[in-house]
């Protein structure tokens, strides 16, 4: 799995909703155990606004990915301003 550590993103579902909805999101990064509500809701916003998702196997993974010490379902890559 990369390393988000680095890379300008947001954390969380709500986060990523409005980044795709103000079309700053770059790529969505979802966590294939996070809940079923939320992962429709993430992929069919992406879907909407023709943002790419990627998957990854676990919430633990995706959080560690990112340099928080909590599981992560969703992360969203922003565009570079």
């Amino acid at each position: 799995m990369n390393d988000f550590k680095a890379i300008p993103k947001v954390i969380g579902t709500k986060q990523t909703l409005k980044q795709v909805a103000h079309g700053k999101a770059r790529k969505v990064v979802l966590a294939m155990d996070a809940d079923e509500p939320i992962k429709k809701e993430v992929l069919e916003a992406c879907r909407k606004a023709d943002i790419p998702v990627y998957s990854v196997k676990s919430k633990h993974d995706l959080g560690k990915s990112c340099g928080i010490e909590r599981p992560a379902a969703v992360v969203t890559l922003l565009k570079e301003d």
